[in-house]
C-alpha cells in the first residue's frame, strides 16, 4: 500500500501538475477532468492491487496458515473487473494439511467467488444503471474506465437476485384512520416464458406473448406539494409491492405482503377503513378477501371509459345522455341506468355499438358496490391515479418501448423497480444479498 502512494507522490504528483499547467490554465477543464480521472483511476488500480498482495502476504505469514494448510502454487494469477478496471491478482493456492480440498485463502478472506470475473462493486453500479435504462447501459457503467461487462452478464445478474432486504419495523405504529390503496397492472411483451419457444399459441393462431406484472400502491394521504393553491399534488406515505403473480393462489400472497406491511407499520386497533382503488379487474377486488376492513372502490377513469363508449353515437344528445346515467349512479339506482342505456342501444346503428352498451352495463352492475360507495363513504370518494403509477413504475421500464422480456426477467425487474421507489438501495441490496451468501 505504501509504494503506491510513494509513488503517487513521486511521479503522479508531477504528471498532475503538468495537465494543471497544460490543460487547466488554458482553459481546457474538460480535457484537464479526463486526464485527472485517469491519473486518479491508474493510482486507485494499483493501490487496489497492493491491498491484495499485503494481504495475501499476511495469510501466507500467519502461524494459523503455517499450522493448518502448506503452500501448493506460490503465484497462480486471475483478473477480476473492478470499478477502477481490470486488476490482476496473484495469490498462493493451499491445501489443508489434515486432507481435503485446495482453497486460494486470499479469495476467501475478501469475499471472492471461484467463478467471479467482475467485483461485487462493479456489479451493483451496472445493476443500479440497469433497472433504471437498460442492461447495456448498465453494462457500460459497471466500471469507470472503458471496460465494461456484456448485457447477458447483467440479464443473468438480475435473473438472480433476490429481492428481500429485512426492513426495519418502527416501535411506535402509526395512527391512521384511513388508507388508500391503487391497484393495477402492466402489459409487457414477451420473448418467451422460461426458455425460447415455450410460449403457447391461442385460438386464433397468435402468441400468448404479454405478461401482466402487477403494482399495488398504498398511501396515507393526498397533499398539495408547494404553494396554498398549486394545483399540484403529492401522496404521503407511499409504499409500493409488485411482480409477476399468475392465479388466486399468487395473488393471495401479494395481497397478504400488503396485509403484512400494515401490521407492521400502522396501529390496526386505531384503522378504520383501507379504500382499494382499481379497474375492477378479480385479483384487485379479491385484495378485499384478503386485508382487513378493507373496501373497493372502482376508479372514475373506468367507468368514465365505458359510459363514453355506449354513448358517443348520440351525437347531440350525448352530453344529456351521459349525465342522466351519472344522475341515475348518484341516486343509486341501477335500474335507472339499465333503462337508460336500453335507450342508447334503441339508437344504436351497428351490432359494434349495441356490444359497447352492453358490456358497459354489464361493466357498471358487476362493479356496482364499488361505484356506489364513494356516495356513501365521503373516506371513498378520492381519485385514482393507478395508470400513472403503472406508467412511472413499470412501463417506463418494460414496456414503453419495444423490448421483449421473459417472465422471470419481468418478474425481477419489476421488484428491482418496486424495491427502489421504496427508497432502497441495490447496492446495499447486493451487499446484503452477498454477505448472506458468503454466511
Amino acid at each position: 500500500m505504501y509504494n503506491s502512494i510513494i509513488q503517487f507522490i513521486e511521479k503522479d504528483t508531477q504528471k498532475i501538475e503538468n495537465i494543471l499547467k497544460k490543460n487547466l490554465l488554458s482553459g481546457n477543464m474538460m480535457r484537464f477532468e479526463k486526464d485527472l480521472l485517469d491519473i486518479m483511476l491508474e493510482f486507485g488500480r494499483g493501490l487496489y492491487q497492493e491491498i491484495l498482495e499485503s494481504i495475501e502476504e499476511t495469510i501466507k505469514n500467519s502461524e494459523f496458515r503455517k499450522q493448518n494448510y502448506y503452500v501448493e502454487h506460490k503465484e497462480d494469477q486471475r483478473t477480476l473487473l473492478t470499478r477502477f478496471g481490470t486488476i490482476e491478482i496473484k495469490r498462493a493456492y493451499y491445501v489443508p494439511k489434515s486432507g481435503g480440498k485446495g482453497v486460494y485463502l486470499l479469495d476467501k478472506y475478501v469475499g471472492i467467488d471461484r467463478n467471479d470475473k467482475v467485483s461485487q462493486a462493479a456489479l451493483a453500479h451496472a445493476l443500479k444503471e440497469a433497472v433504471e435504462t437498460s442492461y447495456r447501459k448498465g453494462g457500460e457503467e459497471a466500471c469507470l474506465t472503458e471496460d465494461n461487462i456484456t448485457k447477458q452478464t447483467v440479464k443473468k445478474l438480475i435473473h438472480g437476485i433476490n429481492v428481500e432486504m429485512p426492513e426495519e419495523i418502527p416501535s411506535k405504529k402509526k395512527q391512521i384512520k384511513n388508507l388508500h390503496i391503487q391497484a393495477d397492472e402492466d402489459h409487457v411483451s414477451l420473448q418467451f416464458n422460461y426458455q425460447k419457444g415455450d410460449l403457447s399459441v391461442n385460438e386464433a393462431g397468435r402468441k400468448n406473448n404479454t405478461v401482466m406484472p402487477k403494482l399495488i400502491l398504498l398511501y396515507e394521504d393526498i397533499i398539495e406539494d408547494g404553494k396554498p393553491g398549486c394545483k399540484r399534488y403529492k401522496l404521503t406515505g407511499k409504499h409500493y409491492f409488485g411482480g409477476v403473480y399468475e392465479g388466486s393462489e399468487a395473488n393471495e400472497d401479494l395481497w397478504l405482503q400488503v396485509q403484512q406491511y400494515i401490521y407492521d407499520h400502522y396501529d390496526v386497533d386505531y384503522l378504520e377503513n383501507v379504500y382499494i382503488a382499481g379497474d375492477g379487474a378479480p385479483w384487485i377486488v379479491s385484495g378485499c378477501h384478503v386485508l382487513e376492513k378493507s373496501k373497493f372502490v372502482l376508479d372514475k377513469f373506468h367507468l368514465w371509459k365505458y359510459i363514453q363508449s355506449a354513448t358517443n353515437h348520440l351525437l347531440d344528445s350525448t352530453e344529456d345522455a351521459r349525465e342522466l346515467i351519472y344522475e341515475a349512479i348518484k341516486e343509486q339506482k341501477l335500474g335507472k341506468v339499465e333503462r337508460l342505456l336500453r335507450k342508447c342501444a334503441a339508437s344504436a346503428t351497428t351490432p359494434g355499438k349495441i356490444e359497447d352498451i352492453q358490456k358497459c352495463y354489464k361493466y357498471i352492475k358487476n362493479n356496482w358496490l364499488g361505484i356506489i360507495v364513494r356516495y356513501d363513504d365521503a373516506g371513498a370518494d378520492w381519485g385514482c391515479s393507478a395508470e400513472g403509477q403503472i406508467s412511472h413504475v413499470l412501463s417506463a421500464r418494460e414496456s414503453s418501448r419495444p423490448m421483449g422480456w421473459s417472465k422471470l426477467g419481468v418478474h425481477k425487474m419489476t421488484q428491482l423497480r418496486v424495491f427502489t421507489r421504496n427508497g432502497g438501495n441495490v447496492i446495499d441490496l447486493m451487499e446484503y444479498q452477498h454477505k448472506k451468501e458468503q454466511k
